[in-house]
């Protein structure tokens, strides 16, 4: 049985080079909105504002650039990728076909290792609150690594590092999403959904895990598609009466 990868984030600061926790910097800002969609890099302002040097500065974002969250133009510089009410959605509907497969393989392949992960991970997760003193505007850095990790723990047994890692990278993009929407009517039900979702695969109940699962991603896209439509009318009328 494969184990779940270890996301970059978790990685030992005493291990990492200053590429790494640059990276690791850099990628937490654009997961968390603090770096908007859209926005030029600049490289002498990151260099001033990171504390960074070209060099590993430029190594970050080359990373960054290879998993999506970063483009880069030629001429231009780098910019933090943007946003849209169609990407989130296809990249909704990409991770439910991935999971559903994934998901199968792993319920079917599954030990009592990846029982026992999938149960710590659940239980990781609900210790944690998902925002900061409960104000939906302050996103909880803490929360992110297990609730990813929960994420993997579902499909780890799948016999696929590939589809694991390609998966995680998808999370990631979804987590930028879920945090720029500001989920402000996030469900307090979510972890009871979490919960019905481990339980199922525990089962090995292929067929309710996954479509419990497809419905709990479609779920907080629809969320963050009424968010961002908010958001988008505001705009509009803020521009009409200026």
């Amino acid at each position: 049985m494969l184990k779940p990868t270890t996301p970059i984030l978790l990685e030992s600061a005493g291990q990492a080079t200053a590429a790494s926790r640059l990276y690791q910097k850099l990628r937490s800002d654009i997961l968390l909105g603090e770096l908007e969609p859209g926005s030029k890099l600049r490289l002498s302002a990151l260099a001033r504002h990171y504390d960074a040097g070209a060099i590993p500065l430029r190594e970050a974002l080359n990373r960054l650039s290879a998993e999506q969250l970063v483009s880069q133009h030629d001429r231009r510089g780098f910019y933090v990728c943007d946003i849209s009410q169609e990407d989130v959605i296809d990249l909704t509907q990409v991770r439910c076909w991935l999971y559903e497969g994934a998901l199968r393989a792993s319920i079917a392949r599954g030990g009592r290792e990846w029982e026992d992960e999938l149960v710590l991970s659940f239980y990781r997760l609900g210790e944690i609150s998902r925002y900061e003193n409960n104000d939906p505007a302050k996103v909880n850095r803490a929360w992110m690594d297990p609730h990813r990790r929960f994420h993997t723990a579902l499909i780890a047994a799948c016999g696929s590092r590939r589809t694991i890692s390609i998966s995680e990278n998808l999370f990631d993009q979804a987590e930028r999403y879920r945090n720029l929407a500001r989920l402000k009517d996030y469900k307090a039900s979510v972890h009871e959904e979490h919960r019905s979702i481990m339980e199922a695969s525990l089962r090995r109940d292929a067929d309710t895990a996954v479509r419990e699962l497809l419905e709990h991603l479609r779920a907080t896209c629809d969320t963050v598609v009424k968010a961002l439509q908010k958001k988008n009318s505001a705009a509009r009328a803020k521009t009409r009466s200026a």
